[in-house]
């Protein structure tokens, strides 16, 4: 009878399976070995990855702190921590991350000049991978960098850009492609920091002048990677930048490209969005204070569930803070100081997932609970 009871055919499991949390997949490969070969079983993982992409579940924010360890918070109230977790390798434990996509995450250390690393902290699941075109002992550190998925080749991209060239890894090929552009021609300055691409679905984008960052102005160019034909490109500045008193910084929002700002001097700030290659006003939003102030120290991360609700990312006073914009209430309901450390202390949004794809060089080490 107990055997009877245990016995599900293979497509009624995965189909069951495919609906789960991937914190309950890890517990349920210890049922028995049929379950445990289901779940690791690439095409299985595969599935669970794409369904969870398009699935209306709730977004966690993935903080990382100054002593390393990056803690798992809920979208719609930071304050809640859910879990914590470490990268396996003391070297890459201490370093920021760079980019994040369908819940991976890349991260480079400081001490090595070439090596970068893609982690999936649900499965702890990591490959470690080296630039080849960075000369040894250079100390050359990319301006900007992104990742992204090309559904037409069914792989991941990361992006790294240099002064004079960019590089693309290939993830599931492991190969490494090198181009030049245009564009990073204007690049004159040298830089520690690297820019994190914003992801838009086949598009990467940045905003360059003399160097890489988010903020848009006059004399700004807004470049993005085409995960198509891997190249850099330009998109047209919009026309309602059309002065050096304004400045806007690049953000996604309801899955699309994103500009907010305005006058530096207002107390009021527009949001705007691209659909179907046109700029829409989507709102205009009372910050309270001057918009320059607002705009250099703020990123918007993510609309909440509730889409009445917009979530900042705040520095106030050497403190980061999460703060809630309430469109029908029209101005900002919630604070919550998130940490008292500016270093690497970075917040992408972030989503479960179980897949990781599969590189020459992978590990996995104990599953957290």
């Amino acid at each position: 009878m107990e055997h009877s009871m245990c016995f599900i055919p293979h497509d009624i499991l995965f189909l069951i399976l495919i609906m789960a949390r991937v914190k309950s997949l890890l517990r349920f490969q210890c049922v028995s070995q049929s379950w445990k070969n289901l779940i690791c079983d690439k095409v299985f993982r595969k599935a669970h990855h794409d369904k969870s992409k398009t699935s209306s579940s709730k977004k966690l924010l993935l903080v990382q702190t100054n002593d390393g360890v990056f803690e798992f918070r809920d979208l719609e109230n930071p304050k809640i921590l859910m879990r914590k977790q470490k990268f396996p390798l003391k070297r890459f434990q201490h370093v920021p991350a760079l980019c994040s996509c369908d819940g991976l995450v890349l991260l480079k250390s400081h001490l090595a000049y070439k090596l970068y690393t893609l982690w999936n902290p649900y499965t702890n699941e990591y490959g470690i991978y080296e630039c080849p075109y960075v000369k040894p002992y250079s100390g050359t550190t990319p301006h900007a960098c992104g990742f992204c998925y090309d559904s037409d080749v069914d792989d991941y991209k990361v992006i790294l850009i240099y002064r004079s060239f960019y590089a693309v890894f290939y993830v599931t090929r492991n190969s490494w492609g090198k181009r030049s552009s245009l564009h990073i021609q204007e690049l004159n300055v040298r830089s520690w920091e690297c820019s994190p691409g914003i992801n838009i679905e086949g598009r990467v984008f940045w905003s360059i002048d003399w160097r890489i960052h988010h903020l848009v102005g006059q004399t700004s160019k807004i470049i993005y990677f085409d995960v198509k034909s891997d190249e850099l490109k330009e998109l047209p500045k919009p026309d309602f930048i059309d002065e050096n008193t304004r400045l806007y910084r690049l953000t996604s929002f309801k899955g699309h490209i994103g500009l907010y700002g305005g006058l530096i001097s207002s107390k009021t700030f527009d949001l705007w969005i691209m659909e179907q290659d046109e700029w829409r006003l989507s709102m205009t939003i009372n910050c309270n204070i001057y918009c320059e102030r607002f705009i250099m120290n703020s990123v918007l991360l993510a609309e909440c569930t509730n889409h009445d609700e917009i979530l900042f990312q705040i520095r106030k006073v050497q403190s980061q803070y999460s703060v809630i914009y309430n469109s029908e209430q029209h101005g900002f309901t919630k604070e919550i100081q998130m940490s008292k450390d500016l270093r690497h202390y970075i917040i992408p949004i972030f989503s479960e997932c179980i897949y990781f794809p599969k590189l020459n060089i992978m590990r996995k080490r104990k599953q957290f609970s």
